[in-house]
């Protein structure tokens, strides 16, 4: 039988194919090597994430616990010393939102009375402005003329027109309400 080997040329196996083996055998062992470690870290991941979900579970419920007891809920099993902290707690929350609110409100007011400076400040202009444009239109009418202001195919105001004295009512009420003549 060694006669056979001889003869067909098959002595060992070409280079080529030991090396392509031996690689082949080499990922073997790196992937079964990965495998197992994988596996183990896995399992560790999977344990942090059980104790994670049950450290969470049991803070969830010490806080909703405690969202009950500062509602007034199941504080039959509260002690004196425990009713105190939660007054103390819910006084001290008190005063910071009515802190918050008082700032909140410093705010408004203080925008609010700014606007009113500027709504005063445009008022007094306008107010300025009509004078002047009423010392020129009685100017104007004086001189048979109309005032700058005017458009050019507008007739000026005669003298008759600008002595008129007009008569208006202010009513503050709802609409469709007769209002009382007294």
């Amino acid at each position: 039988m060694g006669d056979f080997f001889r003869s067909s040329r098959i002595t060992s196996p070409p280079h080529s194919l030991q090396s392509s083996l031996q690689r082949t055998i080499d990922r073997y062992k790196v992937y079964t090597k990965d495998n197992v470690n994988d596996k183990t870290v896995q399992q560790d991941i999977q344990q942090q994430v059980k104790a994670d979900t049950v450290g969470l579970a049991k803070q969830l419920e010490a806080l909703d616990e405690s969202r009950r007891k500062i509602l007034g809920e199941n504080l039959e099993g509260c002690s004196v010393e425990e009713l105190r902290g939660l007054e103390i707690k819910l006084e001290k929350s008190l005063h910071n939102i009515r802190r918050k609110k008082t700032e909140l409100l410093e705010k408004q007011i203080s925008k609010l009375k700014e606007n009113e400076r500027n709504l005063l400040k445009d008022n007094e202009d306008l107010h300025e402005k009509v004078q002047h444009r009423n010392v020129e239109a009685a100017m104007a009418a004086a001189n048979n003329m109309a005032p700058a202001w005017l458009p050019r195919d507008m007739p000026a105001p005669s003298s008759s027109n600008a002595d008129i004295d007009m008569e208006t009512e202010l009513y503050i009420g709802l609409p469709g309400t007769e209002r009382s003549t007294g």
